[in-house]
């Protein structure tokens, strides 16, 4: 009985050593995360429901929405891709974006729209 105890002793100490190595969040990271988030509302009524062009015209599909990437680092079109291009939501970075006159296009051709990778939801 007592071995058992001991494994048992050993194995919480383990399990709560793991749980306190965890490093929190610094105030400066929660800063920049509140920054980045702020940024992709007010960029939301902006391109919310535009087309988006790709290279000779080619109509995309329409942003849907503004979204912070997962890294927490850029700001994703989150574009609704037309079917002939695949269908789906995809996610273009905001900085590959550019405005032409009054729309909104991307620099990219037929087969590299097709490439893009759906979102995961």
């Amino acid at each position: 009985m007592r071995p058992f105890v001991c494994a048992l002793a050993c194995a919480l100490a383990i399990v709560a050593g793991g749980a306190g190595a965890q490093e929190g969040r610094s105030p400066l990271a929660d800063q920049a995360d509140s920054r980045m988030q702020q940024a992709a509302a007010s960029l939301i009524p902006v391109l919310r429901g535009r087309w988006l062009y790709a290279d000779q015209k080619l109509v995309v599909g329409y942003v849907r929405d503004v979204r912070v990437s997962r890294d927490g680092n850029t700001l994703i079109a989150v574009v609704a891709r037309r079917r002939r291009l695949g269908g789906g939501e995809i996610g273009i970075p905001v900085p590959a974006l550019h405005q032409r006159d009054n729309d909104i296009t991307v620099g990219a051709t037929r087969e590299s729209v097709r490439q893009i990778p759906l979102l995961v939801p």
